[in-house]
C-alpha cells in the first residue's frame, strides 16, 4: 500500500516572472558572451517570448526598452572611443553587446522592479554589480581594458550608478507602477 500526496503550489505571476526574467537574462548574458553574434538570434526569441508572456503594457515596456537600450549603446559607445573598453579587432561595438543592451533593458519592469523605490539600492547595484559584468567580460577575453582593472571598475561603477538611476526615473515616466499580473 502506498499514499501518493499531491502537493498544488500556485506561486503568484509576479514571481514566476521574476525569475523567468532574471533566469533568462543570465542564460542571454551567457550566451551572447560565449558565442558572440552567433547568439543574438536566440537573445531575441527569448525577447520576443518575454513581450509575448510577460510585458503588460507592451508599447510603453519597448519604449523603455529602446530607450533604455540606446542610452547604454551611446555609453558604451563613448567608453568604446575613450578607449575604456577595447573590443579585438573591432571599432564599433560588437553587435552582440547591441543585443546584450536591449535584453538587459528587459529586466527594468521584471527582475530589477524590486529597485524602484529606492536610490539607494539603484545606484548600489549600478556601482558594484553591473561592474562586475564587464569584468567578466574581460576574464572571458571578449574584451580588454586600457586602464587597470581597479581604474576601469572606478570608471564603471561611477557611469552605472549614474545610469541606474536614471534608467529608473526613465522607467518611472514611461511605464505606471501597477503590476498586476493576474
Amino acid at each position: 500500500m502506498y499514499f501518493v500526496f499531491k502537493i498544488k503550489i500556485q506561486l503568484p505571476k509576479v514571481i514566476i516572472v521574476f525569475f523567468i526574467n532574471l533566469i533568462g537574462f543570465d542564460f542571454v548574458w551567457f550566451g551572447l558572451i560565449y558565442w558572440g553574434n552567433a547568439f543574438i538570434p536566440i537573445a531575441f526569441l527569448l525577447l520576443g517570448l518575454h513581450f509575448y508572456f510577460a510585458a503588460k503594457d507592451k508599447l510603453k515596456e519597448l519604449y523603455l526598452i529602446c530607450a533604455v537600450a540606446s542610452i547604454g549603446i551611446l555609453v558604451d559607445s563613448t567608453l568604446q572611443s575613450l578607449r575604456i573598453f577595447i573590443f579585438p579587432e573591432l571599432n564599433i561595438l560588437p553587435l552582440w553587446l547591441v543585443t546584450l543592451w536591449f535584453c538587459f533593458a528587459a529586466t527594468l519592469c521584471h527582475s530589477l522592479n524590486f529597485l524602484q523605490h529606492s536610490k539607494l539600492l539603484q545606484w548600489f547595484t549600478g556601482a558594484f554589480l553591473a561592474p562586475m559584468s564587464y569584468l567578466a567580460g574581460y576574464k572571458l577575453d571578449v574584451v580588454s581594458f586600457s586602464l587597470t582593472v581597479i581604474n576601469t571598475f572606478v570608471v564603471l561603477s561611477f557611469v552605472w550608478g549614474l545610469l541606474m538611476i536614471v534608467f529608473f526615473i526613465l522607467k518611472s515616466y514611461l511605464i505606471q507602477e501597477d503590476h498586476n499580473y493576474a
